[in-house]
């Protein structure tokens, strides 16, 4: 039996791969074995080709995007089935049955593997990042009834308890108060840069604050103003095509300065994109599941733009209500007030000292099971 676990990750969204890194790696300072596995690994290049067509589509227009993940489709169908059989060889081969799911997508390879294999029972844990399941799990209910059978299920953030029920912590880094950190805010769009936060930033300007904006196209940064900062993910980069030497890596990062090389790095124990999180006075972004744990770990306030979809709506009302995030349009009825940010703040300080941490209950609980 090896006790191994396999983290299964999506590239689709950095909210369903950036947590699967850090649970991994506090998952090697306990002296857990894991190993990050990415979904799109095992799709074939045409539909891999397609997820970045669609990617850049989706930064355009936010509407389109909001209309494309209400429509639900049969992932099945874009496997490429001699990589999918090799990785379920392997698994039997290793005999493989620790698994954190993070991505629905991934229940029909498990329900497969199980199936092929005979076995009646396999350790898999599904993590919801979202406080309600996003469409990768709801379009399985379509094809797989009571999906979630035979397998724990986990939330990060329990909506209906109104209750944050455990974090993906980031344990290098001490937080910085809010009387210290710099008069900056860190404006972006999730991993696809989608949403309407660049519709954000002349309004934001004109108050006079400073802004990280997370670019996704290099030629944004043209625009850039005296106070603003521009950064981006290496658009060559993608989340796949690193199982030929087994390791995910975070997304490399640059800050875009004009007349000077842009060169991206990653760091081993975050994204790097975290340290704008940790020293900014707050985030403004859609309240993607990412976004929340980067918040709790870092401390920094949400301002809450349009969500895309309902899981996210249901994260943004969360966030309200547990006194960590307040809406875009409330601040700025309350003159862009910086008290307001530092009461969110210190709720987020007390909440981070009484979390618990995923990986240090998912071994407790593993024993528990033997």
């Amino acid at each position: 039996m090896n006790s191994k676990v396999v983290i299964l990750c999506s590239g689709f969204g950095l909210g369903f791969y950036v947590p699967g890194l850090l649970i991994s790696n506090s998952f090697t300072k306990k002296d857990i074995e894991s190993e990050v596995v990415v979904f799109e690994d095992y799709v074939v290049k045409e539909k891999r080709d397609n997820i970045l067509v669609n990617k850049t589509a989706y930064h355009d227009n936010f509407k389109a995007a909001l209309l494309a993940q209400r429509m639900p489709w049969d992932i099945r169908q874009s496997f490429d089935t001699k990589k999918v059989d090799m990785l379920l060889n392997s698994w039997k081969e290793n005999e493989i049955e620790n698994f954190i799911v993070l991505s629905g997508h991934w229940v029909f390879l498990l329900e497969e593997y199980k199936k092929r294999f005979n076995l009646e029972k396999i350790n898999a844990q599904i993590i919801y990042i979202d406080c309600k399941p996003s469409p990768s799990w709801k379009s399985l209910n379509k094809y797989i009834q009571n999906y979630s059978d035979g397998y724990a299920e986990t939330f990060l953030f329990d909506y209906d308890n109104n209750e944050v029920k455990y974090t993906i912590g980031i344990e290098e880094d001490d937080v910085i108060i809010f009387e210290e950190r710099e008069n900056r805010f860190m404006i972006h769009g999730g991993g696809w840069g989608m949403g309407t936060y660049k519709d954000k930033i002349p309004e934001l300007e004109e108050q006079g604050f400073g802004l990280d904006i997370i670019a996704y196209k290099i030629e944004e940064a043209s625009q850039q103003k005296a106070k603003n900062r521009y950064f981006m993910m290496d658009p060559q980069w993608t989340a796949w095509g690193h199982e030929k030497h087994n390791k995910a890596v975070f997304p490399p990062f640059a800050e875009i300065i004009a007349d000077k090389e842009t060169k991206f790095i990653t760091k081993d124990e975050y994204h790097p994109s975290f340290d704008l999180a940790k020293s900014c006075k707050a985030m403004i972004s859609k309240p993607g599941g990412g976004t929340l744990i980067d918040s709790l770990n870092a401390c920094t306030p949400i301002i809450l733009l349009d969500p895309f979809g309902d899981h996210e709506k249901k994260n943004a009302e969360l966030w309200k209500s547990l006194g960590f995030g307040i809406s875009y349009d409330k601040w700025k009825e309350a003159g862009f007030d910086m008290e307001i940010l530092n009461k969110l703040h210190r709720n987020l300080l007390k909440q981070k000292k009484i979390s618990k941490d995923y990986t240090t209950e998912y071994i407790k609980l593993k024993v528990e099971r033997r």
